[in-house]
Formats: C-alpha cells, structure tokens, sequence
C-alpha cells in the first residue's frame, strides 16, 4: 500500500483529527513537519463520504498529536 505526504501546517485530510486511516509523522527540530498518509481512500465520518489524505474539507480540525 503507498503513501502521500502532507505538511502538519496545511488543512488536509492526513493532518484532520478526523482521518482514520495510517500516519506516520516526520519531525525536523522536533517540530512536526509532514506526515505520510495511507494513499487508499479512507471513510470519513465528519464529511460522511470517503476522502484521500490529500483530501481538503470544510470539516477540518487540527489533528492534536501534532
């Protein structure tokens, strides 16, 4: 299964406390910087419709591990 990657900074599905699929963060000077996301779609329950991590939503909520 691949992988995308979002910045921790951008308003995307991957970086939503919503998303429910695979991440795994990437830190530079111990901040996180990107994450890398499963690239399958993945359900959404806050759009109520399937999303890739690369996604955007008016739902959007940061992702409080990050």
């Amino acid at each position: 299964m691949g992988t995308h990657t979002v910045l921790a900074k951008d308003k995307k599905c991957g970086a939503c406390q919503f998303w429910q699929g695979d991440r795994k963060i990437r830190f530079v000077n111990h901040k996180p910087y990107s994450i890398n996301v499963d690239s399958s779609q993945i359900f959404c329950d806050a759009a109520s419709k399937k999303t890739y991590g690369v996604g955007t939503c008016p739902k959007w909520k940061k992702w409080v591990d990050i």
